[in-house]
Order: C-alpha cells, then sequence, then structure tokens
C-alpha cells in the first residue's frame, strides 16, 4: 500500500485492482486542496500502471466524501483564487479519471456530496451501502456546481431528478439512488460493501483489457456523437478488438467451454 497523508492507494497486483481511500474520516472526506492534489497524483500512477485493470474509489470512515471543506475555505485570504486553484486540480484529476483505460467502481459508504456526488458519477459503475446518500449541495452555499456534476447526473438521473437535486438542493437515500440509476447496486452492511464490490472489480480484471478500454472510450464519446458518426467509431473499434490476441483466446474459449485468460494484447 502507498500513502499520502490524504489518499491510501492499495494495488493487489494478484488481482490487478487498485483500491484509493480518501483518508479524511474526521472530516468526512471533505475536498480540501491538499486531498485534491494527492487524488490528482494517484489518479496519474494508476493510469500509468500497466498492471492495473480495475481501480476503486470509496471513503475512509463513514464518509465516501462530504463535498468541499468549507473551513478551508472560510479560511482562505482569497476564496475566489483559491476555489479557482482547487477546481483546477480535481478537474484535471477528473479527466484522467474519465479517460484512463481501466473501468472504475465508486464504493460509496456513506454521504456522498458536491465534487463527492460528481466524482463518483465520473466513475464508470456506482455501487453503495444501505446507509449512502447524494445531494448536489453546490448552490445550497452560494456556488454553482463543478466536478462533473451537471455533465453526468442530468444522463445519469434524468433531467428532473438532476435539477432537484442541483436548485432544490435535494438529497438521495439508497433507495432514491437505486431507484434513479444512480447506482446499480444496494450493499446492506457498509461492513461488506467493499468485499461486495471487490468481487466485481476482480470479474472487470479478469475482462478483456483492450476490448474494456475501447467500450469505455466508445460510452464516453456517445455523449457528443451523433449515431452515423457513432456507428462509424463503434466499427473502427471492432476492427482493432478483433486484431488481438484476446479475442482469439476468447473465441477459443468459448468453443472450448472454459474461462478466457486475456491478456491485453
Amino acid at each position: 500500500m502507498s500513502e499520502n497523508k490524504l489518499i491510501e492507494l492499495e494495488i493487489d497486483k494478484f488481482n490487478n485492482l487498485a483500491i484509493l481511500f480518501f483518508n479524511r474520516p474526521t472530516q468526512f472526506n471533505a475536498l480540501s486542496y491538499k486531498l485534491a492534489e494527492d487524488l490528482y497524483d494517484s489518479l496519474y500512477e494508476i493510469s500509468n500502471n500497466k498492471v492495473i485493470r480495475s481501480l476503486i474509489i470509496t471513503g475512509k470512515g463513514k464518509a465516501f466524501c462530504g463535498g468541499g471543506d468549507l473551513i478551508e475555505f472560510n479560511e482562505a485570504e482569497d476564496p475566489k483564487a483559491f476555489l479557482t486553484k482547487l477546481v483546477s486540480k480535481l478537474h484535471a484529476g477528473l479527466k484522467i479519471l474519465k479517460t484512463m483505460k481501466a473501468p472504475s467502481i465508486a464504493a460509496v459508504n456513506g454521504p456522498c456530496f458536491g465534487a463527492g456526488l460528481g466524482l463518483a458519477c465520473s466513475c464508470d459503475l456506482r455501487i453503495c451501502s444501505k446507509n449512502a446518500s447524494f445531494g448536489s449541495a453546490f448552490t445550497g452555499v452560494g456556488l454553482s456546481p463543478n466536478s462533473s456534476t451537471t455533465y453526468h447526473l442530468p444522463k445519469i438521473v434524468g433531467l428532473s431528478v438532476a435539477n432537484e437535486m442541483i436548485f432544490l438542493n435535494r438529497n438521495l437515500n439508497s433507495e432514491e439512488a437505486l431507484r434513479f440509476n444512480l447506482v446499480s447496486h444496494v450493499i446492506k452492511t457498509e461492513k461488506s460493501l467493499l468485499d461486495e464490490v471487490k468481487k466485481i472489480a476482480v470479474k472487470l480484471s479478469r475482462g478483456a483489457p483492450i476490448a474494456f478500454a475501447n467500450a469505455k472510450k466508445l460510452i464516453n464519446d456517445s455523449y457528443n456523437n451523433n449515431l452515423e458518426k457513432h456507428l462509424d467509431f463503434e466499427a473502427e473499434n471492432i476492427k482493432i478488438s478483433a486484431g488481438t490476441e484476446d479475442f482469439k483466446e476468447g473465441v477459443k474459449t468459448f468453443l472450448e467451454k472454459r474461462k478466457p485468460n486475456f491478456q491485453g494484447k
């Protein structure tokens, strides 16, 4: 396990996965500049580690991420300059998260608000414990949303619910999050959340890395393409996948009725 002050990064080489922990439990993992900086550094490390095929992001303690650190904001000599600097670093990290080849899972273990919500929405999958809660929170303190919230949230939960969360500061509990497709699974106990998410992450790690990376890029690009253009991109990417050793292995194992051993080649 590599450890920064505010991020703990655990690398499981055997299962080809990484677990990134927000590590400010007594502050509900509130986003400070140092946390944003450590997050960027950790995501950069993960994105350049060829061993890692899946990523879990979660929080230490009772919260996933409670949003921005309002105490730090209040103490800043120039709040505008400070927020500009923090958001720039945070958004740089989110761009890495969104474009890295490895699929990512947000394991939401408690409150997930503000920037925490945007970060969770930037992950490819979201799974939460029963006591998780979700909210935008930005406008409640006089800020417009950031951290990709206005980009992802309407696409995930629908415009009406997203608008209620942003304008009316509506919070969702775990069952509401499941109903509105913000999460795909709710785990009944917080203690078993990480264990269950690890099982899913291992499945991702055993998948075909090139096919997953291409699929992730196609899904992300679908937001901005028309159908005709997107069909062309799908055709280009399946041609790439069809030329891999993983595709040969996939066909062979299907015919031989055994589990594949994808190598990312």
